[in-house]
């Protein structure tokens, strides 16, 4: 589920293999993506199209699968613009480089494939390899672009180990090994990275990017106890302010928001939810996130004036 650039629509992606598009002044169901298949597969992940991408055509995101399907679309006409098969495939994370020129996606075969936006041609594969070279062993849930440092793409899953990679030199430079990524639960700010687990404690964690040093692990219940633990699913920064990290998930199906100037303190908790939460994400301006997961609801909050 993700807001759109300016803050006009919200696309959530659907287990009937359906993309749907709400105006956010609305509140009403502007689009319905991919509505008439013969064989439906689960959106795994969307992302919209970054308004600097060299290219006329807007309102373009891509969807992935669990067939291995990666699609861009023409959000207002619902037209299907291309599709990359990977064979073999469930394509779980898709991030497009900050510029638009390049995405990145990656999934169950261990392989995090980068790909030119305008030809839409496989530029390089990032992987291990057998003289050592460090790489994933298992299925790839999320890739992250740094947007301080466009050279550099992150990348997790289930092998526990957070891979760092340099496109310029088309390989790991560093790896983290600990987190257990389950959803689109990492993201980079001023040179650390914050990880979101699924596992009962120590579920969110900081490190330093420039040496993968350990930094700690967010107290979850602190002044905000729950009742269960929360296994993570989905973490992310407020954009453009950073002073806020959302992070919700499985287990005690709720959603935390945490003060990252105040040692990443609890300060709000959505809980009494009858599913988890597979999906976070703020709005461009950082004043509304939303969150969504198995019920099927995409619910909008606004931030008080205070945060």
């Amino acid at each position: 589920m993700r807001f759109d650039y300016y803050d006009k629509y919200i696309a959530s992606g659907h287990n009937d293999g359906t993309v749907r598009i709400y105006n956010l002044m609305t509140e009403k169901e502007s689009f319905v993506i991919n509505k008439d298949q013969d064989e439906p597969s689960p959106i795994t992940n969307i992302k919209w199209r970054p308004p600097a991408a060299p290219s006329i055509t807007k309102n373009v995101l891509i969807s992935v699968n669990a067939k291995g399907a990666l699609q861009h679309w023409h959000t207002t006409s619902g037209k299907l613009l291309h599709t990359i098969h990977s064979d073999f495939n469930q394509i779980l994370g898709v991030d497009y480089k900050p510029d638009g020129c390049q995405f990145a996606a990656a999934g169950s075969d261990t392989v995090v494939r980068v790909y030119d936006e305008a030809t839409r041609k496989l530029v390089s594969e990032l992987k291990g390899s057998t003289s050592g070279k460090p790489g994933h062993s298992n299925r790839i849930f999320c890739c992250k672009f740094d947007k301080e440092n466009e050279n550099i793409l992150l990348s997790g899953g289930w092998d526990h180990t957070i891979q760092i990679w340099d496109l310029r030199e088309g390989g790991s430079i560093r790896s983290i090994y600990g987190p257990k990524i389950c959803g689109e639960s990492i993201d980079i700010r001023e040179g650390y990275i914050v990880t979101g687990s699924y596992r009962k404690d120590n579920q969110v964690e900081i490190w330093k990017c420039d040496s993968g040093e350990y930094v700690g692990a967010v107290d979850w219940d602190a002044d905000l106890p729950s009742e269960n633990p929360c296994y993570v699913y989905s973490m992310q920064f407020r954009k453009g302010h950073g002073n806020i990290l959302i992070a919700g998930g499985a287990g005690s199906n709720e959603v935390k928001l945490f003060d990252t100037y105040d040692f990443f303190t609890p300060i709000a908790r959505i809980g009494e939810m009858s599913r988890a939460c597979f999906t976070v994400d703020f709005s461009q301006s950082g004043d509304t996130f939303a969150i969504s997961g198995g019920d099927g609801v995409v619910r909008v909050f606004t931030l008080n004036k205070e945060a």
